[in-house]
């Protein structure tokens, strides 16, 4: 009997075209954001500290943030097919589940929060609070997704593991398979590591696939 088989998937830039927490940092708080993206770039500021100080910088409403990611967050439209299909599948990422969901929902595309692994928020009016309800041991991330592909390996599947970059790494090397998204730098990643990876365009190409 063949194994059951879950994807684990990325959001920003593997869903998604923009980077979500980026998308609301430059509608509503671009100076910070180019601050946090420098820091961020030299090394002082870990993915899980460039989402926690950028989110709980913007002083909007829950509401505001959601129209934000609605209007401005572009995903790739055959996700949808995607989700239509059937496939079992979890979105894992560093941001938040309001940015997966709120980006999504501009799609019709609305996902139970069990689907998501991510942060938490807290709205307290213009107020925001990340929490980290999945926090990896080092704390550098976030969000464990290398633990997230163990935990549903214990339970029997082949995990599949799409996504694009850094935060992916630790997952990448202990799926099953990976996929990446073309021409990002996970392709490097696998390459130079070993990993059994292939690149894809776009997710009609991955269910034509399986």
């Amino acid at each position: 009997m063949s194994k059951k088989r879950i994807f684990l998937i990325d959001f920003d830039r593997t869903i998604s075209n923009e980077d979500s927490t980026e998308v609301l940092l430059e509608t509503h708080n671009p100076e910070f954001k180019k601050d946090l993206r420098k820091r961020y770039k030299a090394g002082k500021v870990t993915i899980r500290q460039f989402i926690k100080e950028g989110l709980s910088s913007l002083n909007i409403t829950k509401d505001e943030y959601i129209k934000t990611l609605q209007e401005k967050v572009t995903i790739d439209e055959s996700f949808k097919d995607f989700v239509k299909s059937g496939l079992e599948f979890r979105i894992v990422s560093a941001g938040s589940r309001l940015n997966v969901q709120g980006s999504l929902l501009g799609y019709g595309i609305d996902l139970p929060d069990e689907k998501i692994i991510s942060n938490d928020l807290k709205f307290d009016g213009n107020k925001i609070t990340v929490e980290n309800l999945f926090l990896d041991k080092e704390k550098i991330y976030g969000v464990d997704k290398k633990e997230a592909v163990e935990k549903f390996k214990k339970q029997g599947y082949e995990v599949i593991y799409v996504g694009d970059g850094p935060s992916d790494y630790r997952a990448m090397e202990v799926a099953d398979f990976v996929l990446v998204r073309k021409g990002t730098r996970a392709v490097k990643f696998c390459s130079e590591n070993g990993i059994n990876f292939r690149e894809f365009e776009s997710f009609s190409e991955i269910l034509k696939t399986f």
